[in-house]
């Protein structure tokens, strides 16, 4: 969530109008005392959103967040919250993955996905977004002197860049068990905050109850606290040109 456009809305549906990348054209040549033309238009695209409702409870023995010298109730909560961000990473891949899988073919394909694919428009806000596979794939990547073309920003060490030719794009590395391999190394290059956005019309709520009943649980005649998290939002593609859903196929990985 943090690379993508995020839309604050207050209804369960609606639509939100968004600007677009067209492309300029330019002025018409006008002669003295003629008449002058009408000049291009900004683009607009509208797209459409309809919330839905994403939820879930734990119940805590009131002995664990009694007895434990360690502070348990904010570790469910913050377990709660990894649950959230899980919830919004799913919809957010599903999103993604709307689009036609491209193969990629290696390097060369990745600099054809931002050279070209993309182009001009994309490229300079665009990131490559891989799993650890991925990660490993580019760090045996060298130019033809042998030094790495995975390299860390020298203004952000923590932030690794693929420096190839022309092409340095910044990497972002995603655990494997969030963006699987599935016997292709995911490679999404782009710029997600064009490609992607979330309507928000209510961030994680969590609420606690030690007297809730749920189905055949009650907190009250169990001595229990029951902790429920909602939330609502729905993900949509908001722009299929800005992204490609890439992958490459290696003989190892590891």
């Amino acid at each position: 969530a943090d690379y993508i456009r995020i839309e604050k809305v207050t209804t369960n549906s609606g639509r939100r109008t968004f600007k677009t990348r067209a492309q300029a054209t330019g002025f018409s040549k006008v002669g003295e005392k003629g008449k002058i033309g009408q000049s291009g238009k900004p683009a607009f695209s509208k797209l459409e959103y309809a919330i839905s409702k994403y939820a879930g409870y734990l119940p805590v023995t009131n002995e664990l967040l009694e007895d434990s010298d360690a502070n348990i109730y904010d570790l469910i909560v913050n377990w709660l919250a990894d649950e959230s961000r899980a919830t919004r990473n799913n919809l957010i891949l599903a999103a993604i993955k709307t689009k036609e899988a491209a193969l990629l073919d290696g390097l060369d394909g990745i600099k054809k996905a931002l050279n070209v694919t993309l182009g001009q428009a994309f490229k300079a806000t665009s990131r490559i977004f891989t799993n650890d596979d991925g990660l490993q794939y580019l760090d045996t990547l060298k130019d033809e002197n042998g030094r790495y073309l995975l390299q860390p920003n020298p203004s952000d060490p923590a932030q690794l860049r693929l420096a190839a030719g022309a092409t340095t794009v910044p990497v972002v590395v995603i655990p494997n068990d969030v963006l699987a391999t599935e016997g292709k190394v995911p490679f999404i290059i782009g710029d997600l905050q064009e490609g992607i956005v979330m309507f928000d019309r209510q961030q994680v709520n969590i609420l606690s109850s030690n007297v809730a009943s749920v189905t055949d649980f009650n907190a009250f005649e169990e001595d229990m606290t029951l902790l429920r998290a909602i939330e609502r939002e729905d993900v949509q593609v908001r722009d299929t040109a800005a992204f490609v859903n890439g992958y490459i196929t290696v003989e190892e990985t590891a």
